[in-house]
């Protein structure tokens, strides 16, 4: 038993070991505390991690061992919760636990003023019993998938009651729901409705200021906001008692953190975190990914699919290349379109047009104006297909996508399955027109828009070139300015990657089978990194990227 009191530390920096320090005489500290510490000559705020440590046995001169510089008082502690949940992320996202650390709390926390007390008024809220009857099966399903420990894929419009009433039955249960978006002006929109439910919903996001940010961590932690919505970094908040997590849009790639690590998809994270709470988990999408489709298909969620998913617009789909054939084309449009748009304006009604990408706005609008100068203005739209989930589209009687090819990129094994989810999204409000102008009219995509199919119809090929769902897909990065430096850790990098028994596709990217060898496959790829950054001190040059959006 070692004379002194020893801990470990985890501190917010990209280390592979969590380093020792001692206690001096009186100094008591738990797990989780938030302590000062000096490492490379810097001071750090680091999280206790371990309160029974013993150098010696790692072979650790206990005399190198330094003593922490102060106990942090106004700042909190770091739940137990917490720091498994970090380890979850750093297993499976190929990270140091201080990496992910660092991004649950990138700044120096200060103490704020107790939060003002709050108790949810749920009187707004609508009952089981105001719920239509598909809604109400709807739910009954999911509550039974929630008895059955699955996690919930659930699949179409009009999906805000079903949540607002799970939300409620949590909540009364005394348990906390967490509510993701993926974008910021998407969780304005969201916002409005869950509020009227619940007067004191709480939103955490970046362009809140620091200390509302603050204040909302403050209240999660002690339990006041019981009920939060936030874009991805809100996983990181300190819940106490997570009894539901609701991921809105689950298809969407914003929720994919490409960079700092951890280069996590509050997706999948957020089961990881349900799992800490032993919460439940609702993925909803008008048109989900084929991820979650597939797991649903295989047994790993349980679907459950609102009948009013999509298929309520009328479809109009133009062969650009018979019309040029016929002299059926004024410049980007189609005469067939131009009378559609004519028909809309005459009649009132709003029209959207989206064309291939933003740098293309300006040309389209200024071509619209031009054959339609009386055009009142807002009564057309241009729009990029980016722009698209940010307007309010119900407000729009006709909706025209012009070089609707422009979707289905080559070099991008997903683009199919993003134009239909994009395209799927055009088609889900009942009312108005979709027009779409193509040269490949008989493109899977635009034919699915014509039947009931969905991201599965993709499976297939998906299943023959070994891609995800499938598989997992683990891709290594290197980058340097120094361009000789790059050529020469790049043939190193690849070099030492060739003795991971996975395919491959290109010399760093890896496909790897969704079976008893992920893990070890996964921690290979990670060894080899972390041991070529040691040895030749190349650290901050190569990331790991595991399921790229």
């Amino acid at each position: 038993m070692p004379s002194k009191q020893y801990i470990q530390l985890i501190l917010p920096l990209k280390l592979e070991w969590e380093p020792y320090y001692k206690l001096e005489d009186g100094m008591n500290v738990s797990l989780g505390d938030r302590v000062k510490a000096e490492f490379a000559h810097r001071e750090y705020i680091g999280v206790v991690s371990r309160t029974d440590a013993d150098p010696a046995s790692e072979g650790v001169a206990e005399d190198s061992v330094k003593s922490i510089v102060s106990k942090e008082e106004n700042l909190p502690p770091v739940s137990a919760r917490e720091i498994e949940f970090w380890r979850k992320i750093s297993l499976y996202y190929l990270c140091t636990v201080g990496e992910v650390y660092k991004a649950a709390y990138p700044g120096l926390r200060t103490a704020v003023k107790s939060p003002r007390k709050k108790s949810v008024p749920t009187d707004a809220e609508p009952s089981p019993s105001e719920l239509s009857a598909e809604e109400a099966e709807a739910l009954s399903k999911v509550v039974s998938a929630f008895g059955n420990g699955k996690t919930v894929l659930l699949e179409g419009a009009g999906r805000i009651p079903l949540y607002i009433s799970l939300a409620k039955e949590c909540l009364e249960k005394g348990r906390s729901v967490l509510l993701l978006v993926p974008e910021i002006a998407l969780s304005r929109q969201l916002e409005e409705k869950i509020r009227k439910a619940f007067p004191d919903l709480r939103t955490f996001h970046s362009q809140e200021t620091a200390a509302s940010r603050r204040l909302v961590e403050r209240e999660v932690r002690d339990g006041t906001a019981r009920i939060v919505l936030g874009t991805r970094s809100s996983i990181f908040l300190p819940f106490r008692n997570l009894g539901l997590v609701i991921v809105d849009d689950e298809h969407d790639s914003s929720y994919k953190q490409e960079s700092p690590a951890p280069r996590y998809n509050a997706r999948e994270a957020s089961i990881l975190l349900a799992s800490v709470h032993g919460a439940n988990v609702v993925l909803g999408s008008t048109t989900p990914s084929l991820e979650s489709l597939y797991n649903a298909e295989i047994g790993i969620f349980a679907g459950v699919k609102l009948k009013n998913s999509f298929r309520s617009s009328g479809l109009m789909l133009i062969n650009t290349s018979a019309e040029i054939r016929k002299n059926g084309m004024s410049g980007s449009f189609a005469l067939k379109l131009l009378e559609k748009i004519k028909g809309t304006l005459d009649s009132g009604g709003k029209t959207l047009i989206v064309c291939r990408a933003k740098a293309a706005i300006p040309e389209i609008e200024e071509e619209i104006k031009s054959i339609f100068p009386d055009a009142a203005p807002g009564a057309i739209t241009v729009t990029a297909p980016a722009g698209v989930k940010l307007l309010e589209l119900e407000n729009y009687r006709l909706t025209a996508v012009l070089q609707a090819d422009s979707l289905l990129a080559k070099d991008d094994f997903r683009a199919d399955e993003r134009a239909l989810q994009l395209l799927q999204l055009l088609q889900s409000h009942e009312g108005h027109l979709l027009v779409i102008q193509t040269r490949e009219l008989k493109h899977p995509v635009f034919q699915a828009l014509s039947g009931s199919g969905n991201g599965l119809i993709f499976l297939p090929e998906r299943r023959a070139f070994n891609y995800p769902p499938i598989t997992r897909l683990v891709t290594v990065e290197i980058k340097d300015s120094n361009e000789k430096r790059l050529w020469k850790f790049s043939r190193i990098l690849a070099d030492e990657l060739k003795s991971v028994p996975a395919q491959r596709a290109g010399d760093f990217t890896f496909i790897l089978q969704r079976d008893k060898t992920l893990n070890s496959n996964k921690l290979a790829i990670y060894k080899i990194v972390e041991s070529i950054e040691r040895k030749y001190h190349y650290s901050s040059h190569i990331s790991i990227d595991v399921d790229p959006a």
